[in-house]
């Protein structure tokens, strides 16, 4: 038995925050079902889908007929997940106090870009905008470099894993007082949390800026070596360590003078232009094979077809068969997860919009 079997989602979301965190609960065992309006646009991912039951409503228009069938299925459900329509406005399926009215004990889960009060509440909201908001291209890159985004969608990922963690909490509440709860997450305040290194620092130092290093920067408060490095053939991540262990292990002479540990950090980009050059000599791996020989942290750089093809990917056999109705097999990570040392299966393909309407309209009363 999955630990979330028996528990009832009903999931009212776009973007990708709020269906992976309903994704997520369904890899964990709860019946998801997700309600979708006859012109929502698609989710950016077929994955988003599978696992859960696809109930379409005919019209976004005000239908109290269609409605109503939503309230019902709220009225029984154990959570409901609710975040900005495709529109990206934040806009609110129901008020809590309805949804409360409706399901006393209903965990309602509602997910916005910027929260519901403020100058931005009402932006439509964007994994970029939010990143550019909170300051965070300018941790990437380096010292002259223009801001630089993370190329993925990691506040709406991050806010995800906050959404999950505030639904699992108040069903532990609910399991001890038998109350229903409103819990909220917002990206922005998702994006704050993110750089809990960088913020906390920056309010307890004086107001000091985070500064990018001039030459492979990977972190703007970490000293060399900490960066990426080309080599003859690729690249080699260093995490921190001792400047002069480094250099004796990688044979560069010049690092020896550098017997401050405080000047790792002070003169880390002069430190760090020796290392560049001297790494160029010879291939990532080599220069890897000694460094973890001498027990000092290093990886190479790899793609994602090398990581695929690598022992250590393949050996957690983390990649699921989904079926998806039309088109055939669907190749997608398993949820990270496991119990009892083993992956939760998604028990659902991926169906059609609606395929679960008739099947949903009688099983909870909604014609």
């Amino acid at each position: 038995m999955l630990p979330l079997e028996g528990l009832l989602v009903v999931e009212y979301s776009t973007k990708l925050a709020g269906p992976f965190a309903g994704l997520r609960l369904a890899d964990l065992g709860a019946r998801v079902v997700r309600i979708e309006w006859a012109e929502d646009e698609p989710l950016p991912l077929d994955s988003l889908y599978r696992n859960k039951e696809r109930f379409l409503l005919s019209s976004s228009s005000a239908d109290e007929g269609e409605h109503e069938k939503l309230y019902k299925l709220i009225a029984e459900a154990d959570v409901l997940i609710e975040g900005p329509p495709a529109s990206g406005l934040q806009t609110t399926l129901l008020p809590y106090e309805r949804s409360q009215a409706l399901n006393a004990k209903l965990i309602h889960a509602s997910i916005t870009g910027y929260g519901r009060e403020g100058a931005w509440q009402a932006k439509p909201y964007d994994d970029l905008f939010v990143q550019a908001l909170t300051g965070m291209p300018w941790l990437s890159g380096n010292a002259n470099d223009p801001p630089i985004p993370f190329p993925l969608s990691t506040v709406e990922m991050f806010a995800c894993a906050n959404l999950v963690q505030g639904i699992l909490a108040a069903l532990v509440h609910r399991s001890k007082s038998g109350e229903g709860m409103l819990v909220e997450v917002s990206l922005l305040e998702s994006a704050i949390d993110y750089q809990f290194e960088v913020l906390t620092t920056h309010l307890n130092d004086g107001g000091l800026l985070p500064q990018r290093s001039s030459l492979n920067n990977a972190h703007a408060y970490l000293a060399a070596p900490y960066g990426i490095y080309e080599t003859a053939d690729g690249y080699l991540a260093l995490a921190m360590g001792s400047v002069l262990e480094l250099g004796e292990l990688l044979q560069c002479d010049a690092l020896a003078r550098y017997q401050d540990a405080a000047s790792w950090f002070l003169r880390r980009d002069e430190i760090k232009g020796l290392l560049a050059d001297h790494l160029r000599s010879r291939a990532a791996a080599a220069w890897a094979e000694e460094l973890e020989a001498g027990g000092y942290w290093c990886a190479v750089v790899q793609t994602v077809d090398e990581l695929l093809q690598h022992e250590g990917f393949l050996s957690l056999h983390n990649i699921q068969q989904v079926q998806v109705e039309g088109r055939g097999l669907f190749l997608t990570p398993y949820c990270p997860i496991r119990f009892e040392n083993k992956h939760m299966r998604s028990r659902r393909g991926i169906g059609r919009a609606g395929m679960d309407n008739a099947r949903l309209e009688a099983e909870f009363q909604l014609l």
